[in-house]
């Protein structure tokens, strides 16, 4: 059963989700560790500068771990969105600027 304040128990974390870390036409890469949050429905979703939604790939790697990528295709602002028991976890929206 997930708690009240889960949610803030889970920690994302890579290149994907730095203020710099994203250049256009290249995999970028991160992972969401729920592993301390319970047992949710983790949701993942990437938008362009435009709110133009992006492709994004998430897989579990270890039970509550789980690896992210998506393929930035232009130039500017990106808003990350990630949610755990569809709340929003610190620092969702995180936002990346493209190279």
């Amino acid at each position: 059963m997930l708690g009240a304040h889960a949610h803030v128990q889970v920690i994302v974390q890579g290149k994907g989700v730095e203020q710099d870390g994203v250049v256009v036409n290249e995999r970028a890469t991160f992972v969401v560790d729920a592993w301390n949050a319970g047992i949710a429905e983790l949701d993942v979703a990437v938008f362009d500068e435009d709110s133009g939604k992006v492709d994004v790939g998430v897989r579990e790697q270890t039970p509550a771990v789980y690896q992210c990528s998506y393929t930035a295709e232009d130039l500017g602002r990106h808003s990350i969105y990630v949610t755990y028991g569809h709340v929003s976890v610190p620092q969702s929206p995180f936002k990346v600027a493209t190279a």
